[in-house]
Formats: C-alpha cells, sequence, structure tokens
C-alpha cells in the first residue's frame, strides 16, 4: 500500500512538473502562440468570407447573366447567345466578367462550340483549349469540339491529341465510341494505320452495341487487307 501511494505521489509531481514546464513554455512564447493562433482564424475567416461574401453571389448573378444567353443557344440565335441583346449579357461578356466561377467557365465551351458552328476555327480552339471540367459528359464534347476544331484549322496532330483525351479519360457507352472512329479516321489521314486498328478494335471490343459498331468490322477487315494481315 505504502509503495503504491509513493507511486501515486511521484505521478502526480510529474504531472505538475508537466504541467508548470508548459506553461512556461506558454508564457515565454505567448505572443508567437497568440499570433500564429489569430493568423488561423483570420485565414478560416477570411476563407469563409470570400467563399460566402463575393464568391457565392458571382456565381449567383453570373448563372443569372448565362440563363438569357443559353436560352438564345438553345433557339438557335447564336450570335445573341454570344454577343447579348442589349440587355442581357451574352456568352461573352458571362466569360470576362465572371471567368472563374463556374458559369463563366461553362460560358467558355458554348463560345467554342458557336465558333465552331460559324467556321471560325481558330477562335473555336482557343476557347475550347480554356475549357476546363470535372463533368465526364462536358469533358468528353469538349475534346470532341476541340478535336473537331482542330481538324478544321489544318492542326491534324492537336485534333487527335483532343479526340485521344476525351476517348481515354472517361468513358461513356453513348459518347466514346464516336469519339474513337474520329481518333481511327485521324490515324488513317495521317497513315498511323495500327493506331486506327487499335481505335476500330476498341469500338467492336468495348461499345458493341454502339451505332459505330455497326460497321467497324468492315473498317478492320479493310486495314487488315491494306496491311496484309
Amino acid at each position: 500500500m505504502a509503495e503504491n501511494a509513493k507511486k501515486g505521489e511521484q505521478a502526480v509531481e510529474e504531472v505538475e512538473v508537466a504541467l508548470d514546464r508548459t506553461g512556461a513554455f506558454f508564457e515565454k512564447h505567448k505572443s508567437l502562440i497568440i499570433g500564429v493562433v489569430a493568423a488561423i482564424v483570420i485565414l478560416v475567416g477570411g476563407y469563409f468570407g470570400v467563399k460566402y461574401l463575393v464568391v457565392a453571389p458571382r456565381e449567383k448573378k453570373a448563372a443569372s447573366q448565362m440563363f438569357y444567353a443559353q436560352n438564345y443557344f438553345e433557339m438557335g440565335a447564336l450570335q445573341q447567345a454570344l454577343d447579348g441583346d442589349g440587355q442581357h449579357a451574352g456568352f461573352l461578356e458571362v466569360a470576362d466578367s465572371y471567368g472563374m466561377t463556374k458559369s463563366g467557365k461553362l460560358a467558355r465551351y458554348y463560345i467554342g462550340l458557336i465558333y465552331l458552328h460559324q467556321g471560325q476555327f481558330e477562335d473555336a480552339v482557343t476557347y475550347l483549349r480554356k475549357f476546363k471540367t470535372s463533368d465526364p459528359v462536358l469533358y468528353i464534347l469538349s475534346r470532341q469540339a476541340l478535336g473537331d476544331a482542330c481538324l478544321e484549322a489544318g492542326r491534324t496532330d492537336e485534333a487527335l491529341n483532343a479526340y485521344r483525351n476525351g476517348a481515354s479519360k472517361y468513358s461513356n457507352e453513348a459518347l466514346t465510341p464516336g469519339l474513337l472512329w474520329r481518333v481511327a479516321l485521324t490515324c488513317e489521314m495521317q497513315e498511323r494505320t495500327q493506331e486506327a486498328l487499335k481505335a476500330y478494335m476498341r469500338i467492336r471490343d468495348e461499345f458493341p452495341m454502339s451505332q459505330e459498331a455497326q460497321d467497324v468490322e468492315r473498317q478492320i477487315a479493310r486495314l487488315n487487307a491494306e496491311t496484309g494481315r
């Protein structure tokens, strides 16, 4: 019992010593500790302040501006969708004024599509390259549009890279076969027969129910005959 009591007293003393050291350390570095904590509070508060007081209202405003441009786009009034109607902003203004918002980023995609449709291929390439997204469907569609614009602008290598990126990063039953078909055709243009074959075979093997798969065996047989296989 006496031995247990002694051990208990020693433990208490050790705790008291540790607390004394902690207190002394805090007293010695009090200004530094308070400064660091205050900085963290300011940073955290600043982050949420910017997020909710600056970013969120701009996101909302950008989305409301996009509404009219998207309506014009769906109606086929592409120039009004691009430039606005005098009262409401078009995609160009939304992209310029709200470029860091989700709507501002999406506006670049719409601009690229419009320029592609209008035959302004270099402008289409510029805006579609700027468009970034984590949405799989939008990514595939944007890489296809970028590849088409590059191809029309005579940039075959860049077109092939865009198609490849769209076909490799994500897989979509409805969209990926079309991109693979573009990869194959572009490879054929550059006499990259083996790469074209791989793209066609991927359509056959991975997307047998797709529209592209209906004619893919003929393409594979044709290329095999050309290469003597």
